[in-house]
């Protein structure tokens, strides 16, 4: 009897649906994208020196016609849930990231964020969007962040090995943290502090 009691509790919570992404939800995440920044330099220390690295892109075609929308509840209650997105645009010719004098060209912007606005949370340390931002270099396809044939092509899990990470907290004041760059597959980690 108690069995049949948490599977009925199951089917009746499972039953319960989030509010569906709406036409207004989509082109808010679409503004965000365009809302970044499109021009950045900043200064990483290494080594005692240096090492200079500026970006600047514009937008191109869009992958996905929209931005993807996924939810995922919080806990039993249905009225409470994470929104996931994801945006992915091909940039113009002409865009780059440049690491020190060497340039390299991105083809291409990947945005994987969450949408805490839902989620019933008033811890304030909690951001209420979070972007993770992928400036891509030299992926035509802008396949990626994971090799959709690994392993059976026998390379890397990964499929970009060079490209410039960072993410947005509070995507209002658009100020940049943990950010990253990858080139060759070299990984080094930025210190935003140093963006101007």
């Amino acid at each position: 009897m108690k069995i049949l009691s948490v599977l009925g509790l199951l089917v009746c919570v499972g039953g319960f649906a989030n509010a569906e992404p709406t036409a207004a939800d989509r082109k808010f995440y679409r503004d965000l994208t365009h809302k970044l920044s499109r021009v950045g330099t900043f200064s990483v220390t290494m080594a005692g020196t240096h090492q200079k690295i500026h970006f600047e892109y514009d937008l191109a075609k869009p992958i996905y016609a929209e931005p993807i929308i996924a939810d995922a509840r919080v806990g039993l209650d249905p009225r409470h849930f994470y929104r996931n997105f994801w945006d992915r645009i091909f940039l113009t010719e002409g865009s780059y990231l440049d690491i020190n004098g060497r340039r390299e060209p991105l083809t291409c912007i990947f945005i994987n964020g969450q949408d805490n606005r839902y989620a019933g949370l008033s811890d304030p340390r909690i951001p209420t969007i979070l972007m993770r931002i992928y400036l891509v270099a030299r992926d035509k396809t802008c396949t990626g962040p994971l090799n959709p044939n690994y392993p059976q092509d026998g390379t890397v899990a990964e499929n970009w090995d060079t490209y410039m990470y960072y993410e947005l907290k509070h995507p209002e004041t658009l100020f940049p943290t943990g950010s990253r760059i990858r080139t060759n597959w070299n990984d080094i980690f930025i210190d935003p502090v140093g963006w101007y």
